[in-house]
């Protein structure tokens, strides 16, 4: 169990947070008083960007917090303890190499009420025979051996519908748990029937190994500890992601028809497979009837359950390590599936956002108009202006984008003071402008191509 902060260390990370809020307002109020407002939607955009941002840190600084922490202290209060039983599913494909230590550290939880299923995809490697030779007669594993590739949601699955947990941890064949990380969401899940899902926390699980991986560690932290922290402050949570995903079984159940049947532009949708979960549950009341309705004979619908406002949040607590592209061909592939994932649920969980609260729902749609808009920003300050004389407007747009990946390299070294992969963080703000947010165009020309690869 991590160990407490001390009101030495509370009092570093509360200074630190000030000064990256301070830091953000200053930002704000220099583009709001003296940015030229000659072209007013690009004014408007940077003002937006600027404020998201701001309302972002402040909310997840100033309004989030653990919610292990609550429900361990309502649980003791009424004499009691977690006792959910938890199925643990992991699908698996070719990963001979890493598969063990994703099983092994679901073995190492302190959570002992589990039971662990691993579908092997029809693995070509030696996954099976590992999987097989270290397993197979451990009595609270169970191996499904799939003879055909049918991809990750269809091999999950197949896992759930022998599952008897009450809860569903998931976690990515590369990924592994910190010894405490199920019992916590666990705890959680037993405090506060309201809650349909659960994020933990995740970092690079190979985040020493070079340049590339430094910087997607870092960017990792604030994707978790600042932006689902925002989102978890109003139970909304977009994407309860891979290495560590936590649902209740009455709020998935029904719906995994549909899930692992998901079509988008008239084929199969093999890729969102953690947004569009999270998104059935964010919009579980307006999309059950309909879904009942269309898979009424499915084996996931024997049993039905009631559709419900379920909220969605994130525990920073508990923990996750998962490995991430080493490089650059492979953090471009990556980038490419994810933007897919993107733009599919753009018009899935974009649907029913909007119900959410305001501010987290202004706040969605806006990434959507950032995500697009972005690109064409960075070419006018960075090209076409330069090319016309102004010199400066690149300069100052450079400048931006650096504090940006400063007051998100602030939080991180707030989270983890012992490490140095904060300074990653500004090269993750440029690498991602520069490089990484033009991957939204050739995302989108190749939307129906659904091939998978880590290389």
């Amino acid at each position: 169990m991590p160990a407490k902060k001390s009101k030495k260390t509370l009092g570093d990370y509360i200074s630190i947070m000030y000064v990256v809020i301070i830091v953000i307002l200053v930002l704000f109020l220099a583009k709001l008083l003296f940015v030229d407002r000659g072209n007013i939607f690009i004014y408007v955009y940077g003002l937006l960007v600027t404020l998201v941002l701001l309302i972002t840190f402040v909310v997840a600084f100033r309004f989030y917090s653990d919610p292990y922490i609550e429900a361990k202290k309502y649980l003791k209060k009424k004499n009691k303890i977690p006792s959910l039983f938890v199925s643990s599913l992991v699908a698996v494909h070719n990963e001979e190499d890493v598969i063990v230590q994703c099983v092994d550290s679901f073995l190492g939880q302190t959570y002992k009420n589990q039971e662990i299923i691993i579908i092997d995809d029809a693995s070509t490697d030696n996954t099976r025979k590992v999987l097989v030779d270290k397993y197979s007669k451990n009595k609270n594993v169970k191996i499904i051996k799939l003879d055909k590739n049918v991809g990750k949601k269809r091999a999950l699955a197949e896992g759930m519908l022998v599952a008897k947990g009450e809860v569903f941890a998931f976690s990515d064949s590369d990924s592994v748990l910190a010894p405490d990380a199920i019992e916590r969401i666990v705890t959680i899940f037993q405090a506060n029937p309201d809650v349909g899902g659960v994020s933990g926390h995740c970092r690079a699980l190979n985040g020493k190994k070079n340049l590339i991986t430094k910087i997607q560690d870092s960017w990792y932290e604030g994707q978790f500890s600042v932006r689902k922290a925002f989102e978890s402050v109003f139970s909304a949570v977009s994407c309860v992601s891979g290495p560590l995903a936590v649902f209740r079984r009455s709020a998935i159940y029904n719906y995994i028809p549909a899930w692992q049947h998901d079509s988008f532009f008239g084929q199969e949708f093999r890729f969102a497979t953690d947004r569009t979960l999270t998104g059935f549950v964010l919009g579980s009341n307006e999309l059950d009837k309909r879904l009942k309705k269309k898979y009424a004979g499915s084996p996931f619908l024997k049993k039905t359950y009631p559709p419900q406002s379920w909220r969605i949040i994130y525990c920073k607590s508990a923990r996750a390590l998962t490995n991430v592209p080493e490089t650059f061909r492979a953090v471009i592939k990556q980038q490419v599936r994810w933007k897919k994932s993107f733009i599919r649920n753009m018009f899935f969980t974009g649907e029913f956002y909007w119900k959410k609260h305001p501010i987290v729902a202004t706040n969605y749609y806006l990434h959507i108009l950032f995500v697009w808009a972005g690109p064409f920003i960075a070419i006018r300050h960075l090209v076409y202006m330069p090319l016309v004389g102004d010199i400066y407007s690149a300069i100052i747009y450079l400048a931006g984008i650096f504090i940006i990946g400063f007051s998100f390299s602030l939080a991180c070294k707030a989270e983890d003071k012992g490490s140095h992969i904060y300074m990653y963080r500004p090269l993750m703000s440029l690498f991602s402008t520069l490089v990484l947010s033009w991957l939204i165009f050739y995302s989108a020309a190749t939307i129906k191509k659904m091939i998978w690869s880590r290389e």
